[in-house]
């Protein structure tokens, strides 16, 4: 999923515009950047076992130099969410917007706007 994902957010041309390719797991790669992670995966079993479709919680936090910068990446994130496509995505949605601030490595204050992403996964 992780992969698919990635490749989907970067795809997205509005997103790819503003960040270029700063979209990474675990990582912020300069600012206007957007960092994922897992926050949760909980695949779903049958009696026969697992039946392939994961849902996961993928927090995307997504940083600009200002506040404004901040909420039009997550705007496009979002955008770029809500295209996924089957088979290998079976939806997307936002559950969970938060802002705050963080700090680069030379304390500039850096703008955040995190999106919680519920996406349905067929492996």
């Amino acid at each position: 999923m992780e992969e698919d994902f990635r490749a989907a957010l970067l795809a997205w041309t509005g997103l790819a515009a503003i960040v270029g390719d700063r979209v990474d797991w675990g990582l912020r790669n300069g600012v206007p950047a957007v960092r994922l992670q897992v926050a949760g995966k909980s695949p779903f079993y049958t009696f026969s076992g697992r039946d392939g479709l994961t849902p996961y919680i993928v927090q995307a936090d997504c940083f600009g130099r200002d506040f404004g910068e901040a909420k039009l990446v997550a705007r496009q994130v979002e955008a770029g969410a809500a295209s996924l496509a089957r088979p290998t995505f079976q939806g997307s949605f936002i559950v969970g917007e938060r802002d705050d601030e963080d700090t680069d490595g030379a304390d500039q204050v850096l703008h955040r706007t995190s999106l919680d992403i519920r996406i349905l996964h067929r492996a």
